[in-house]
């Protein structure tokens, strides 16, 4: 007899059923099953074996009894599976300003900083809860006034995200109105006879 296994994956994220399959040769009409992992005894007597409880580089086989009268040995193990389980992650975001305190009309540049959230994630800003900008980890705007709040939403690309978005914090932003300086001079007195002392004051 002999028995193979084939898996329905053999790299998953943590959490994630797979499924084994025996194929026996030789096995007889009602050949009966073993499954181990590591070595230990799992599953039942069936030529399917499903777990989602493995770790990293656990191995599975199985042991397969031929119920063939002609036999010998009567038993054969399969080759053995080697699993890779990756953790699963959740992304994160952070969002700094280039300044928190601008004149009106200054352009403010936001900068968002993910971490665990793959090879390309995806960004989304939010204005006061409203979409803006593009998928991209800067955001612009010159047109900001007291009060608005700027954040970012960012969705990892990682396979085995979860949760697979996270949201920054609100950063405020100062904006001061644009003013004209203008300036008079007065003066105590504007007519004078000559050598008195005249206080010009500016204002």
């Amino acid at each position: 007899p002999a028995v193979s296994v084939s898996p329905s994956a053999t790299s998953v994220c943590a959490g994630t059923a797979v499924t084994f399959t025996a194929t026996p040769t030789n096995g007889g009409a009602t050949p009966s099953y073993q499954w181990k992992v590591n070595g230990i005894n799992a599953g039942s007597n069936s030529n399917t074996y499903s777990s989602s409880a493995l770790a990293n580089n656990d191995v599975v086989t199985v042991v397969m009894t031929s119920s063939s009268g002609c036999a010998s040995p009567t038993t054969a193990t399969s080759t053995g599976i080697t699993m890779t389980i990756n953790p699963t992650t959740a992304p994160t975001i952070s969002v700094s300003a280039s300044t928190t305190t601008v004149c009106s009309g200054t352009n403010v540049q936001f900068t968002a900083t993910a971490g665990n959230a793959g090879s390309t994630p995806s960004y989304q800003w939010k204005l006061n809860g409203n979409n803006v900008g593009g998928n991209a980890a800067t955001y612009n705007t010159s047109a900001l006034v007291t009060g608005d709040s700027v954040w970012c939403v960012v969705t990892s690309s990682s396979s085995c995200a979860s949760p697979n978005t996270s949201t920054s914090g609100k950063v405020g932003v100062t904006v001061n109105p644009v003013v004209t300086p203008s300036i008079n001079i007065s003066t105590n007195s504007n007519n004078v006879c000559a050598n008195t002392a005249v206080l010009f004051t500016a204002t």
